[in-house]
């Protein structure tokens, strides 16, 4: 991880996202890009008002001023732990702009809020976070972290999976993060009960959750020890696995996180017919938006 791109609205969130980023950067001697995107106005509310337009562009200055001091508070105090930073301001859609320019630097991360309203009242995370997620093939973290007090850290990452190879790289992913934090590592399968409650016997039901729980150990088994020989890695990262039950995958997970005081859940998205699908559907974004935690999402390709 050598560059990180900070996309920020100007909202507590988005403040709390760069604490993370931070983190990250320090732990991986990363530079931290600050991105604010000002979302151009419907150019037809203002052809033909004069004062308006005039109002506009003192508001989008008063804007950017503000952006450019905050850029250099960030800068100063990053310098003094280490980190390089930079800012950038750029004009368009959030979602295009953040995904364009990460792609242009090289970035190996983004790192933004899940919600945040700021300083036009206009949401970048929430449904332009979901756009980055669709759209970019860099890795999102997507930061919620009500605890504004507390130190930024990754102690406990989740990794839901589906057993396929296309999981194999959000597992190698915590790995990495393990590395860099110390973090330990719970892979889990979400087994649908809706799916077998109506037509399987209890027994049946309990084959089936032995079989799935032999395939995950050897799935999680394969996926370290091919990371550990790829990446001369510490075969000391502790990595736990564990079948989980419920009616919703997105929901199983969410509340699976929240009772084990998970930090992160590492989740890995995918294209299908064309269209840029979710792991398991639309999980991903549910997981997303219902967590109590930060999601970080990855597409395999």
């Amino acid at each position: 991880m050598k560059r990180i791109i900070w996309a920020t609205d100007g909202s507590k969130e988005a403040e709390r996202a760069l604490d993370y980023a931070k983190y990250l950067a320090m732990k991986s001697d990363a530079e931290i890009i600050g991105v604010h995107v000002i979302p151009l106005p419907v150019q037809l509310l203002y052809d033909n008002l004069e004062d308006s337009k005039e109002h506009l562009k003192n508001r989008r200055l008063d804007l950017e001023n503000r952006v450019v001091d905050r850029f250099d508070e960030v800068s100063t105090n990053l310098k003094k732990s280490g980190v390089q930073f930079d800012g950038v301001i750029l004009q368009g859609k959030p979602s295009d702009k953040i995904r364009e320019f990460a792609k242009r630097r090289n970035a190996d991360l983004i790192v933004l809020g899940k919600h945040g309203y700021g300083f036009f009242e206009s949401i970048l995370a929430g449904s332009e976070t979901i756009k980055v997620l669709k759209s970019s093939h860099i890795p999102v973290l997507t930061v919620k972290d009500e605890n504004y007090e507390s130190k930024a850290q990754f102690e406990n990452i989740l990794v839901p999976i589906d057993l396929t190879e296309r999981s194999d790289l959000a597992v190698s992913y915590a790995l990495n993060l393990a590395q860099l934090t110390g973090a330990k590592i719970k892979v889990v399968y979400v087994l649908r009960l809706d799916m077998y409650a109506q037509d399987l016997p209890a027994s049946a039901l309990e084959m089936v959750i032995e079989q799935t729980e032999k395939a995950l150990s050897k799935r999680v088994a394969k996926i370290k020890t091919a990371y550990e020989r790829k990446k001369n890695a510490s075969k000391d990262i502790k990595v736990s696995y564990e079948v989980i039950h419920g009616m919703s995958e997105a929901v199983t997970i969410s509340r699976y996180a929240e009772k084990n005081n998970t930090d992160l859940v590492v989740l890995h998205t995918h294209g299908r017919s064309g269209i840029t699908r979710f792991l398991l559907g639309s999980v991903t974004e549910r997981v997303i938006s219902s967590s109590k935690c930060s999601v970080l999402a990855i597409r395999p390709d």
